[in-house]
């Protein structure tokens, strides 16, 4: 039975509170690992490569504040990663040593297409790449 107070509302429990967002922080890095782990499988991506994509997928972009320091790497290496990253079809120079990530579901797919061509693979419609680039636009809404 809940409490009533003075006006006779229900009085929350903070701790239930604080059980959802410790609930939902697990649920938000659970998502992460897993789009860590499929960018690494699926789209053959390094440690370091997807958290600097993830990273602009939170940023606006390289230079954006606070973007080196969430990476935890210098600017040259921030600098090296991205120019691979848009090799690969994932982010775009905006300016010299500046990056900014493509929208996600354009950045997978086009890293997807990249490895088809490059193994001689027949490029197609592929679930497991179309959801990722759905996870990937989901974690970039989220907060």
């Amino acid at each position: 039975m809940q409490d009533r107070g003075i006006n006779g509302l229900i009085d929350k429990d903070p701790s239930k509170d604080n059980l959802f967002l410790i609930s939902a922080n697990n649920i938000f890095m659970n998502q992460t690992s897993q789009i860590k782990t499929l960018l690494k499988e699926q789209l053959q991506m390094n440690e370091l490569e997807t958290d600097i994509f993830l990273a602009l997928m939170k940023s606006e972009k390289t230079t954006s504040r606070g973007f080196q320091e969430k990476t935890n790497l210098t600017v040259d290496q921030i600098i090296e990663i991205s120019k691979g990253l848009e090799n690969k079809g994932m982010v775009i120079e905006i300016n010299k040593n500046e990056f900014r990530a493509l929208h996600p579901r354009f950045a997978i797919v086009n890293r997807y297409r990249r490895i088809c061509q490059a193994n001689n693979i027949l490029f197609k419609k592929n679930t497991l790449i179309d959801n990722l680039g759905i996870m990937l636009e989901n974690y970039q809404n989220q907060i």
